[in-house]
């Protein structure tokens, strides 16, 4: 996460695993790059003008671009992309970085500007990158990143709603996925945000209904959220979905005694599977279905 005022000076930054007085070998892309991160647009353009190449990259780097969320500097973003970045281009760097309202900032290897900025809380980064020709629909990252490497997906991952709506307004492809990963899935399974999915829903969504329903009954909130969990199972329900969708709460009833109407309470989430008695012949294993008592 990202911070708006950040008491560390730009020669302590670090972004993607390096520090700023090591971002590039090249003088003028260093030269550059401090610029960039201190939102001296002047500078910028200055150093342009005399060769600098505002997509300068090297091996095991990120895009000078990167380095402007990583300090949280608007201006130097804009201005790096006025003089011709690109906002798709994507480097080899990755690693942590020390700004942040959490203590840090993260880049994957293969992300461009426009995916970590779809996953920064501060949407000026998003539209810029978006105005300057960032392709809303793109896959940036190394194969088997244990994040998602597509704006819209990574956004939904983090729960940043202004981010989504941003995209899809963009022409983001509001059914977007790759083998394991969608937007609604992500914001419900990652930041418990059912009130998102109802939005994808109701703006469109129509990619894999079954599976949304599954990581819906499975996720667990809080009473804050709870009505929207229900909401969002009720608009399933409405769209052809049938209620339990895992085998474990399919076959509870045999292993529980449930009242009629019980297993849409724990659909629901209003109820806890444990909070009904086994039935006779097995015992509590902390499990939904219990364990059949040994002989």
């Amino acid at each position: 996460m990202l911070l708006q005022v950040s008491c560390i000076t730009t020669t302590q930054l670090w972004c993607a695993g390096c520090k700023l007085t090591d971002a590039y070998k090249d003088p003028l892309a260093q030269k550059l790059v401090k610029a960039t991160v201190q939102g001296d647009s002047a500078k910028v353009s200055e150093f342009v003008k005399e060769g600098a190449n505002p997509n300068h990259l090297e091996p095991g780097k990120v895009p000078i671009l990167m380095w402007a969320i990583c300090a949280n500097n608007v201006e130097g973003f804009e201005a790096l992309l006025k003089a011709g970045a690109d906002p798709n281009l994507s480097g080899t760097g990755h690693g942590k970085g020390n700004q942040g309202g959490d203590g840090g900032s993260i880049v994957y290897e293969g992300w461009s500007p426009l995916v970590f900025a779809a996953g920064t809380p501060d949407p000026r980064f998003l539209r810029l990158a978006i105005q300057y020709g960032g392709d809303v629909n793109s896959r940036k990252g190394s194969q088997h990143l244990p994040v998602p490497d597509n704006p819209l997906i990574w956004a939904s991952y983090n729960g940043l709603f202004d981010n989504i709506k941003i995209l899809i307004g963009a022409g983001a492809d509001i059914n977007t996925h790759t083998q394991s990963r969608n937007g609604p899935e992500e914001a419900i399974g990652v930041m418990g945000r059912f009130d998102i999915a109802i939005w994808f829903l109701e703006n469109g969504y129509a990619h894999d209904l079954q599976g949304l329903a599954m990581t819906a009954e499975n996720r667990g909130v809080h009473k804050g959220l709870q009505s929207y969990k229900e909401k969002l199972i009720d608009m399933l329900v409405a769209k052809g979905i049938r209620f339990p969708v895992s085998n474990t709460y399919k076959e509870l009833h045999k292993y529980r005694e449930l009242p009629p109407g019980a297993i849409m309470d724990i659909v629901y989430g209003r109820k806890d599977c444990r909070d009904f008695p086994l039935k006779p012949g097995r015992w509590n294993d902390k499990s939904c279905k219990g364990a059949p008592i040994p002989d």
